[in-house]
């Protein structure tokens, strides 16, 4: 009688790493995603958007995908009504409607999100059948 003798760690080990390459290969797909979706005036948000892997205690592997540049967030979770002040100067200055226009205080109506991030994840993680948490 033939005896079988499974290695439990070496079939774990090939089932993580397997696990690891379908997550990398999706969450390089949501970053590209997000690159498409994410809105383009100078292009530094769109050049911005990357992928992190890291490994946690547990062995799992964890995907952080996001930007680096100050204003990211605020495109994608919009801004609520707000107040804009001079920091340096008297005056700010801006142009409407092609003229140039100075005010000491400005009240900005706020602006929509646009959640090009969130859409990206639902377009490719979701699909793929894997979980998406937010970490605000």
């Amino acid at each position: 009688m033939a005896r079988l003798r499974l290695d439990r760690a070496a079939l774990n080990r090939q089932l993580t790493a397997s696990r690891r390459r379908k997550g990398d290969d999706v969450a390089r797909r949501v970053v590209n995603r997000a690159k498409v979706l994410a809105p383009v005036d100078t292009g530094r948000l769109r050049a911005s958007i990357r992928m992190e892997a890291r490994r946690t205690f547990t062995l799992k592997t964890v995907w952080t995908i996001g930007s680096d540049v100050d204003y990211a967030r605020y495109v994608n979770d919009g801004t609520s009504p707000h107040v804009i002040r001079p920091k340096t100067k008297q005056a700010l200055r801006f142009k409407v409607g092609g003229r140039v226009v100075y005010a000491r205080v400005v009240n900005h109506p706020g602006t929509r999100p646009n959640p090009f991030l969130d859409r990206a994840l639902r377009d490719v993680a979701l699909g793929e059948g894997f979980t998406v948490r937010t970490g605000r």
